[in-house]
């Protein structure tokens, strides 16, 4: 038997909505899943699961999410709880906050970045320890 717990989990990791090439959406999408787009969407993307920006994808406004990974193009800001991917593909023009950020050789970020940090491990951010550094110099 599943706990609560684990069918949510299971929920959040399963792939349920998928924006196709010729499709255009505009407002707000709130998905408690995961979600791939391929086609455009005009408007706010609230996610509990992961984001996939196909190759032939554009997202314009924000989007808030577990994990990002861009293979199109996303304008606006985004607000990951985890982690942004940004495939030799993938463009990011905003500002971005998530706890990571790969960026592959060719992928494009132009914008503003702010690290999440884990509180709950007691370990300061690497960049807020560089930036105290840097003003005591």
């Amino acid at each position: 038997m599943f706990s609560k717990q684990q069918k949510d989990e299971k929920k959040v990791n399963e792939l349920s909505t998928i924006i196709g090439a010729d499709t255009i959406v505009e407002g707000t999408l709130q998905i408690q899943s995961s979600i791939r787009i391929d086609g455009k969407v005009l408007g706010e993307i609230k996610c509990t699961g992961d984001v996939t920006i196909g190759k032939g994808g554009y997202v314009e406004h924000s989007i808030s999410a577990r994990n990002l990974l861009i293979a199109g193009e996303v304008k606006g800001n985004v607000n990951i709880e985890e982690k942004i991917h940004i495939f030799e593909t993938g463009r990011l023009n905003g500002t971005a906050e998530m706890k990571t950020i790969i960026i592959e050789e060719n992928g494009y970020f132009r914008g503003e970045s702010f690290m999440k940090t884990n509180q709950a491990d007691g370990k300061e951010n690497v960049v807020s320890i560089a930036k105290e550094q840097a003003n005591e110099s």
